[in-house]
């Protein structure tokens, strides 16, 4: 079977994560579709950013300075606001900038919308996906948009663009991917997990990127009672203590997990569930072969040039 190639935020390894040169060159570049996050300015705009502030490492303002914390939430801002941004080069002096020592700045982009987005996917010579991250924040609702009226925005302007057939919906707040599977039922829903270790006992290996120990035993509280915020009611613990099993009676037709939890029974178990499989973020060579070897749907990465070689 072929597995997609998916440059994660439009290849965050090699331009600007999130940007028009990001999705264009993954477009040149033959991907076969490209990850983004969405949010709401605060004029009911969808503009594509990651973080729900506005991130220092990578935005300076009008006067060419990078910005200092704290920073305007996204969904504060108008689109004019936002687009005041410069958002192609990242702070030398940042941990970012030396964490992606390959990107090729370029100065003058600007947080694009969703819709310029889809302008450039429709650009390619072949199908090219959008894996749309509905980007709200389950511990915090008053930092990002609500699930709902995000996921409503967001669909109409696929609609709008005639992309909805060529876009899966991924997120850690399922209530947003619930809301989507009544609205554009037709449109693929990628169920994206947490890492599972910091669901199990001890301390999650620091590969797992584990948050702070008190944030970590809330969350291990809510997956415990039921009571998690992101699950939507599907929490693994009403289903055997299977996240997958949660996933299918949500109606999910795909698993979006970090690669720590692509192994051999994770895959057996979504298969027989008849889920599809992507993972996320693979960016070291011998990752991307121990996921090419499982046979996924999709591998998303920083690097699709890398994935591309060992690919052929």
């Amino acid at each position: 079977m072929t597995v997609w190639n998916i440059a994660h935020r439009g290849g965050a390894g090699l331009y600007p994560e999130n940007t028009l040169a990001a999705f264009r060159d993954a477009v040149a570049r033959g991907c076969d579709g490209a990850e983004l996050d969405v949010q709401l300015s605060s004029d009911g705009e969808v503009v594509v950013f990651h973080d729900y502030r506005l991130k220092p490492e990578i935005c300076r303002g009008t006067d060419g300075l990078y910005l200092e914390s704290p920073t305007p939430r996204v969904k504060d801002l108008t689109l004019v606001g936002l687009k005041k941004c410069d958002v192609g080069r990242a702070d030398a002096q940042s941990d970012y900038a030396r964490a992606h020592p390959k990107i090729r700045a370029v100065d003058g982009e600007r947080i694009p919308t969703l819709m310029e987005v889809v302008e450039v996917a429709k650009t390619a010579r072949k199908p090219f996906r959008l894996f749309v991250e509905l980007k709200t924040s389950f511990a915090d609702r008053d930092i990002s948009a609500d699930p709902v009226a995000l996921t409503d925005a967001t669909v109409d302007v696929l609609r709008a663009g005639n992309h909805l057939d060529r876009t899966i919906f991924v997120g850690f707040d399922w209530p947003a991917l619930l809301h989507a599977r009544k609205i554009a039922p037709q449109t693929p829903c990628w169920f994206t997990t947490l890492a599972q270790s910091w669901f199990r006992p001890g301390r999650p290996p620091p590969q797992d990127d584990p948050p702070s120990e008190p944030a970590l035993q809330m969350l291990r509280y809510w997956a415990a009672t039921g009571t998690s915020p992101w699950a939507g009611g599907y929490d693994a613990v009403n289903y055997g203590g299977s996240v997958l099993r949660a996933i299918k009676a949500a109606g999910g037709d795909g698993w979006f997990p970090t690669h720590a939890d692509i192994n051999p029974q994770s895959v057996a178990e979504a298969r027989a569930l008849g889920l599809k499989i992507g993972t996320w973020t693979v960016n070291e060579p011998a990752d991307m072969k121990r996921m090419l070897d499982f046979g996924l749907d999709a591998v998303c990465t920083d690097r699709p040039d890398l994935l591309a070689t060992l690919m052929q």
